[in-house]
């Protein structure tokens, strides 16, 4: 929108009505920002901040038009001054602009331009953003039939001053020549304008930190809603939903509480930035939950906010699908387009329905034939239906009776196992049954699940979203398809003879988070057995369903967090599990709910890891019945058809020998942990060297913004804690690392991998340079001619508003002698920062302790490292106070963050 231009304007501006609209203004604000921190109602402070601008604008309007026609201009024609946008609509929020039209038979005319230009420069000179366009009538509805967003106004739109016929005859050419006869187009332009913006502010309802007014299932999405319901029925408010059959009570009051807190949500945004802000960051959600009452308690406060607004949202987001879908006008089909599949239900016009005659009341299992139909012929279920299920699923009475149908149950597991996989649709069968509450009606105990977040910035999905996600990777798997670095489940999975148990403890691994994350895996372990007994499984099959989810975090922790290549953790570990059917299905557990927590989360590096563990464990398993006593089992056999492979990629190459004497030096567990392509390449990194000097590559990652670097030097003390150093300086934020060494020589060698990404994000690769610089710093800090201290303080600082604060994370030191029979074990869990690393690496180079085994990973925005380290004489730590020392140390390091790089030496 432009501002007019008029010559002589300056005329019209008086001093003293700009003191008087700001007295006028600054008071009103003060009051809604009270009214905000009082707690009073969303809705009312941003309806009675429109009064208020009604009020304001209205005394501009009369004062405008006076100080024109004294200035001799009269009006020729008609002039109205009319809302728009969420002006219109009658909520304004506490920073948000305000939306006009100056309505008028001749743009033109002086004496428009000069009332809107009077108008508009004392707010101004206010600093109200204002939004303004000149039109007339026939030129908007001209607009309107090709601009959806102009054709919302028409929609919005609502006098404030001036000639209110004209706002009502623009009102009613829209009806006649844009909503009546062109409603398909209005709906398919909206639909199509609605998917853009959930593209740019995220189509997920579930993003970490969503916006308020344009994210899916925000504000936005309920004007979407009123926009089609007001041109399809002339429908404007509540009454009206319900009078001509748009939405039914229970729904229109679900849809209002969601309107109140998304508004109260926004009110809070706007008064404590003091402008408009709709992003609702990681800050403002601790602030915000505290403002509205959510106190913690088993689970942290925010996460109960958070779980109330995701709720709200997902109402938001299914209402403007149901409505946009109602609003159609329903088409005339041809009997051709129609085929029975029996039992009620139909192939109509490419979905699946019920048939006219169907009753879910006295047949309740319908809603579930419905899904598993469109699992089996992978076709959507016909809009008109998912209504029907979706309305009668609320009823408290209806879910009772659709829980005590033993074909219901039958019908659940069938859609639990066989709801089809994601191809062309956007979800799966399963999915889209949960999305019409489906899940919930059968398993009550999933309810506390639905918009539940985990308050660590590493689950990317709510906690229902999350398991349904894990059910449909499984489902992936058992199809054959062989995702990537997941060839071995896909193999596991078409080997698992009973899928039910299998399915539904993917499906409640996490349902004990419902009383909070700690102790929550026992607590589920329990209700997951009780569900599969109510389910008709087997008292064997549902002990078996307690046991996976009692266990489902265990082989992801033995995976990354303990020597799964010492003997005796190998023996501890298959008494815990038992037998191979409880590891193959843990093994698929574990890849299903792993790779599902978010896009990055199962790295090449962890599903390595557990694919390793699961071949160890199950050869574990395969020697004991062999032999039916004890048997080491660390991977040899396996290893050994590894190194085989690599060895076939270095015929013809030069220095054979010294390629052939890398592989074979190298432990097992890294010729286990790293694919045949990138073994071959560090072997001939590690020739080229030849013993001279510190030498650094950079290799491609497992992500398009991972990177591996690749460190050669002469083994020392502080090595780690100096690489780290150098990696942190250059702005590298290490996502997880191994560290090996080999015999070279009179000396030994360090094989170090790091797996990072560029601080701030992008998958451009790390300057050339910066590896040069990270190989210098590395050879100056081996000479002893530059510490990591003084390295670290040449680190610019990133700006202020670079620093993105997070959920807290808690932070944990053990140092236990019981994890493993030969190394002291060290694990340190705590918020990710620049160089965390590097200062646990140095308290146990100033402790003296040696580091022969590290586990470094990144989970969102917490670190978890492990460290097997040894004493002088290569033993373990037995000496009680040194260990008491140790940890102190080390949980001084990790909590008082802001220190200097380089601790004291320690005594």
């Amino acid at each position: 929108m432009t501002a007019p231009h008029v010559s002589g304007a300056a005329d019209l501006r008086r001093p003293d009505l700009g003191d008087t609209c700001s007295g006028y203004l600054g008071s009103y604000r003060a009051e809604l920002s009270q009214a905000v921190a009082r707690g009073e109602a969303g809705v009312a402070v941003a309806r009675r901040h429109t009064r208020i601008m009604d009020g304001l604008l209205g005394a501009l309007f009369c004062a405008a038009d006076a100080a024109a026609r004294d200035a001799g201009m009269h009006p020729q024609g008609r002039l109205a001054l009319v809302a728009v946008g969420g002006y219109g609509r009658g909520l304004v929020g506490l920073g948000s602009d305000v939306d006009v039209l100056f309505l008028c038979d001749d743009p033109e005319e002086p004496y428009v331009r000069a009332l809107a230009e009077g108008l508009l420069y004392p707010l101004w000179d206010l600093g109200v953003d204002i939004g303004h366009v000149v039109r007339g009538v026939d030129e908007t509805l001209t607009l309107a039939q090709e601009d959806i967003r102009t054709a919302t106004t028409l929609i919005d739109l609502r006098p404030v001053a001036g000639d209110r016929a004209l706002p009502e005859e623009l009102r009613r050419g829209g009806r006649k020549r844009i909503f009546e006869p062109h409603i398909e187009g209005f709906l398919d332009a909206l639909e199509q304008d609605t998917a853009e913006r959930h593209r740019r502010f995220g189509r997920s309802l579930y993003l970490l930190e969503p916006e308020v007014k344009l994210g899916r299932g925000g504000l936005r999405d309920l004007d979407v809603a009123r926009w089609a319901a007001r041109a399809r029925w002339d429908a404007t408010g509540p009454e009206d939903y319900l009078e001509r059959g748009v939405l039914l009570a229970r729904e229109v009051e679900q849809v209002e509480a969601a309107r109140e807190l998304l508004w109260r949500v926004r009110n809070l945004l706007h008064a404590s930035a003091g402008r408009r802000n709709d992003r609702l960051t990681f800050p403002d959600q601790e602030e915000i939950a505290d403002a509205l009452g959510f106190v913690d308690g088993v689970t942290l406060g925010v996460e109960h906010f958070m779980q109330a607004y995701y709720r709200h949202a997902r109402v938001v987001a299914h209402t403007v699908e149901r409505i946009l879908e109602r609003a159609r006008p329903r088409l005339r089909r041809s009997p051709a387009s129609k085929r029975s599949l029996g039992d009620q239900t139909l192939l109509f016009d490419g979905m699946i329905t019920l048939e006219r005659s169907a009753d879910l009341d006295p047949r309740p299992e319908l809603a579930l034939r419905l899904y598993t139909r469109s699992a089996e012929l992978d076709v959507p279920v016909y809009p008109y239906a998912r209504d029907v299920v979706a309305r009668r699923v609320a009823d408290p009475a209806f879910r009772e009776s659709l829980r005590d149908s033993p074909e219901a149950q039958a019908l659940f597991l069938e859609l639990l196992v066989h709801g089809g996989a994601v191809s062309q649709r956007p979800r799966s069968a399963f999915a889209e049954a949960h999305e019409v509450g489906l899940l919930a009606a059968m398993l009550p105990e999933f309810e506390p699940l639905v918009g539940r977040v985990q308050y660590d910035a590493y689950h990317l999905y709510t906690t229902d979203v999350h398991a349904v996600f894990a059910v449909d990777r499984l489902r992936e798997l058992r199809s054959g398809a062989v995702l990537p670095d997941l060839g071995l489940a896909a193999r596991a999975m078409a080997e698992a003879p009973r899928l039910a148990p299998l399915f539904l403890a993917v499906l409640l691994h996490d349902v004990g988070k419902s009383r909070g994350v700690k102790g929550h895996a026992e607590y589920g372990a329990g209700i997951a057995q009780k569900v599969a007994r109510r389910l008709g499984l087997s008292a064997v099959d549902a002990l078996h369903v307690a046991w996976l989810v009692r266990e489902h975090g265990s082989l992801f922790h033995w995976a990354v967090r303990r020597d799964t290549h010492d003997p005796d953790t190998i023996r501890d570990l298959v008494a815990a599990v038992g037998d191979p059917d409880r590891l193959r299905d843990l093994y698929l557990l574990t890849v299903a709910v792993m790779g599902t927590i978010n896009p990055t989360a199962m790295t090449s590096w962890k599903a390595r890891a557990l694919e390793d563990l699961y071949l160890s464990l199950n050869a574990a398993f395969e020697q004991q019945a062999a032999s039916a006593g004890v048997a080491r089992v660390d991977g040899a056999a396996r290893a050994a058809a590894i190194r085989e492979e690599v060895l076939v990629g270095f015929v013809g190459d030069a220095g054979q020998d010294r390629l052939e004497a890398f592989l074979n030096d190298m432990p097992d567990r890294y010729v286990l942990a790293n694919p045949v392509d990138e073994i071959r390449t560090h072997a001939r990194a590690a020739r080229d060297r030849a013993g001279v000097g510190e030498v650094v590559h950079l290799l491609p990652g497992s992500g398009a913004d991972l990177w591996q670097v690749l460190v050669l030097a002469d083994d020392r003390p502080g090595l780690l804690s100096d690489v780290s150093a150098v990696l942190a300086a250059r702005r590298l934020s290490v996502v997880s690392a191994q560290i090996y060494t080999r015999p070279s020589g009179e000396r030994r060698e360090a094989v170090d991998l790091f797996l990072v990404r560029p601080e701030g994000g992008g998958s451009t690769p790390p300057d050339p340079r910066t590896l040069a610089r990270i190989q210098k710093d590395l050879a100056q800090m081996g000479r002893g001619a530059l510490d990591a201290a003084e390295l670290l303080a040449r680190r610019s600082s990133s700006p202020r508003w670079s620093r993105r604060p997070g959920p807290r994370v808690e932070t944990d030191v053990t140092v236990d002698n019981s994890a493993s029979s030969r190394f002291t074990v060290i694990d340190v869990i705590a918020a990710d920062r620049p160089a965390l690393l590097h200062q646990i690496a140095e308290v146990l180079r100033l402790e003296g302790v040696s580091i022969a085994l590290a586990k470094v990973n990144t989970e969102g925005m917490r670190a978890v490292d492990v460290f097997y380290v040894v004493d002088e004489r290569g033993q373990k730590l037995r000496d009680a106070p040194r260990l008491a020392r140790l940890q102190r140390a080390i949980e001084e390091r990790v909590f008082q963050p802001e220190r200097p790089s380089r601790p004291p030496e320690l005594s």
